[in-house]
């Protein structure tokens, strides 16, 4: 049976009954309303008997390597259960603590899995972007340990670039919000954007809620950032209540996602 891991953005949560919790990082995490130094990772470790993983979720850049490194060091002795990271430098770093590699739409594939698996990661957080039948594909066929997303807002992509402060400076809007919409061209979908101190980040325009799904993955991660009442959620999914699927869905206007359809891009023919 798979564990599940809350997303921690808030304090309070880390009294929230999960299996286990995954926090952010001071300087290294994105889309976390609540990051930790190390020695407050140290502290909430030292005080509880759930899983802790921390995340390291953001790109890094050449100019920051060496704090990186050091800070990831730290971490590292702390026996955490495990480390998530998008960059794959910290698998020439000797780390005694699991590596937990999120790619966001790159883990899609039983290959470059085992490629990684084979060269010190020891868990792997899947694509959204990928379907039920390919997410137990991948379970069949592979030793890593897999994570999955099953509820909160899907991350589809992030600019270094300062996007919403340069609109709203040079069309002179007087706008300061944590987080914004963009409306999709020919549709009603309306995407999340946040601006931090790392660029900008796209977030799906709906929730992605899979409670009815059973994914052959060893955890499964519930993400709060931007929900209401992550607490109820949470207990929905521990008792596995698929009967509050549709209330879950209603209540949040959440969706599937990919889980039933394959993404498959064509280029029409003559195009320009």
């Amino acid at each position: 049976m798979s564990k599940i891991l809350l997303k921690i953005n808030n304090d309070d949560e880390l009294t929230y009954p999960a299996d286990g919790y995954v926090l952010g990082i001071e300087g290294f995490s994105q889309l976390f309303n609540k990051t930790y130094n190390v020695n407050q990772i140290k502290e909430i470790k030292n005080n509880t008997d759930k899983e802790i993983y921390v995340s390291f979720n953001r790109i890094i850049f050449n100019d920051e390597l060496e704090e990186y490194k050091k800070i990831l060091l730290n971490i590292d002795k702390l026996g955490l259960n495990g480390i998530i990271v998008g960059d794959i430098a910290p698998l020439t770093y000797n780390l005694s603590t699991n590596i937990i590699l999120d790619q966001m739409h790159l883990n899609n594939s039983y290959y470059s899995i085992n490629h990684y698996y084979n060269n010190g990661v020891s868990g792997i957080v899947l694509t959204n972007d990928i379907t039920l039948d390919e997410i137990n594909e991948i379970s069949d066929n592979t030793k890593c340990t897999l994570f999955k997303q099953v509820f909160g807002y899907p991350h589809l992509s992030t600019s270094k670039r300062r996007l919403v402060s340069n609109y709203l400076e040079s069309f002179k809007i007087d706008n300061k919000s944590s987080i914004y919409e963009i409306k999709e061209d020919k549709s009603d979908n309306y995407y999340k954007v946040v601006e931090d101190d790392f660029g900008t980040h796209i977030l799906g325009d709906k929730p992605l809620n899979l409670l009815n799904y059973h994914l052959n993955v060893d955890y499964l991660i519930i993400d709060g950032f931007n929900i209401d009442n992550i607490k109820e959620v949470l207990e929905i999914f521990i008792n596995n209540d698929v009967t509050k699927k549709e209330y879950l869905d209603n209540k949040y206007n959440a969706t599937d996602g990919f889980i039933n359809t394959k993404t498959i891009y064509r280029v029409k023919k003559d195009e320009r």
